[in-house]
């Protein structure tokens, strides 16, 4: 059962042999959709999009301080808040298949029905977790290095501003920002479900020149 004062490794994937993004502006707009539907309560510690899945790493912080950020979480017990969280996930997904099939001319769901949430319960496994996620482009095949992918939350620290490093708290949890780099350098360790015929299907797609619309707009 989902609950608040707990990270998260929340993931899912296409519902069939389709991408889920097909160009970089779908990127873009599932991330726009993703701060219009997700509580800005959560903290979105570390996330990756690949064309046919994604991973985010989120804390739900306890419920006293979900009503202080947001005051719709106001009265409601622990299991409620956490529901109401998966319950926004959903809006998102619907939100950006319904644009999706107005664009592409398709019709159906695109996402598998039970996202995964997987708790995090310790710094190292948090630490893990992030490296997993940032390095996921590089563990399918898709980039070298991990700065080559801009569709992830490693840019974002590797170029933060120093002045803001001493209190991030993903940065933290690393021992600093040069910890966190060296960390990042390291081979993947943390293991996930077999994704290795998913993966090959991936590329597949990935690589399969398509006629695309210029624009993803609703």
């Amino acid at each position: 059962m989902k609950k608040t004062s707990q990270t998260y490794h929340v993931f899912n994937h296409a519902n069939g042999s389709e991408n889920i993004f097909q160009e970089g502006r779908n990127y873009h707009y599932f991330m726009s959709r993703y701060f219009e539907f997700v509580s800005t309560a959560v903290d979105l510690e570390a996330y990756c999009l690949m064309p046919n899945h994604f991973h985010f790493a989120i804390s739900i912080p306890c419920i006293e301080e979900l009503s202080i950020r947001d005051e719709k979480f106001t009265g409601m017990s622990d299991e409620e808040a956490a529901k109401k969280i998966a319950k926004q996930f959903s809006n998102l997904f619907s939100s950006y298949t319904q644009s999706f099939n107005k664009i592409y001319g398709r019709m159906g769901s695109m996402f598998r029905p039970n996202m995964r949430w997987k708790p995090v319960d310790d710094e190292a496994g948090f630490c893990k977790l992030v490296h997993y996620i940032h390095c996921n482009p590089v563990h399918h095949g898709f980039v070298k290095d991990l700065e080559d992918w801009p569709h992830c939350s490693f840019p974002y620290y590797k170029n933060m501003a120093k002045s803001e490093r001493p209190n991030n708290a993903v940065l933290k949890a690393f021992g600093g920002y040069d910890a966190f780099m060296r960390y990042h350098r390291q081979p993947i360790q943390l293991k996930l479900p077999d994704l290795s015929e998913e993966r090959i299907m991936m590329k597949l797609q990935f690589e399969k020149k398509k006629m695309i619309p210029k624009s993803m707009t609703p």
